[in-house]
């Protein structure tokens, strides 16, 4: 990899993103310096990418479309430079799942082939991406996406991919709690809540106790609903 010590660096501050407020932003100077040295650096881009989704999560609800959007077209020049680049990929199909989740569903259709295209791309190179990422989001998107002849919906693929997704980050929550949300859509109650116990009764990652906190809410009212 092109400048493995920056890459590094740079990975490090975004993985401790809860420790300080201006971590990202740090990330974001020395992606865009590095990017004026080497314009086809990829993975800056795809870095870049993982910026704004992150950005965009905990952005005001007025304002996830625009971040989601920015990382949407980091994502995009970074697959442009390098088609098989895992972070650029990966990113993409991120903040395209969440674009599409803030417009809703029937509104981003156009977003399924696309998102699907760019994770299998990812899987062929790391499927253990970012805790079984590229499952994660293909069993999400096998989840929501209507089924034929509208769309690839298809709750047996999701479950096998987001089982994938729990045996390859068997400690990352969102993993569980779209694997519980699965089950809660089949209505198969029982194996629901031994997803949303897990997630309540399991501690918060080190350094990830915001993001999993958030987690924990969400399971507690699903919880409270099955």
């Amino acid at each position: 990899m092109r400048h493995n010590e920056i890459y590094e660096r740079v990975r490090k501050l975004i993985d401790e993103r809860e420790l300080d407020d201006e971590n990202l932003d740090a990330a974001n100077g020395e992606l865009l310096d590095l990017l004026d040295e080497d314009p086809e650096c990829a993975w800056a881009y795809g870095l870049l990418s993982e910026i704004y989704y992150w950005t965009g999560e905990y952005a005001d609800p007025d304002e996830r479309l625009f971040y989601f959007n920015e990382g949407v077209e980091y994502g995009e020049q970074g697959v442009e430079i390098d088609e098989d680049c895992v972070e650029a990929n990966f990113w993409l199909a991120a903040n395209w799942g969440s674009y599409g989740q803030e417009k809703g569903i029937m509104k981003s259709l156009f977003l399924v082939n696309p998102i699907k295209e760019a994770v299998e791309r990812v899987m062929e190179h790391d499927e253990s991406h970012f805790y079984g990422g590229p499952y994660r989001i293909l069993g999400r998107l096998y989840n929501k996406a209507p089924g034929f002849p509208i769309s690839i919906g298809d709750n047996k693929k999701a479950e096998e991919c987001l089982l994938k997704a729990v045996e390859l980050g068997p400690k990352f929550f969102l993993n569980h709690l779209f694997l519980a949300e699965l089950y809660i859509s089949t209505r198969e109650k029982a194996k629901a809540r031994e997803q949303l116990e897990w997630i309540l009764e399991t501690p918060a990652n080190k350094n990830h106790e915001r993001e999993d906190e958030g987690y924990k809410d969400e399971a507690e009212a699903l919880l409270a609903s099955v």
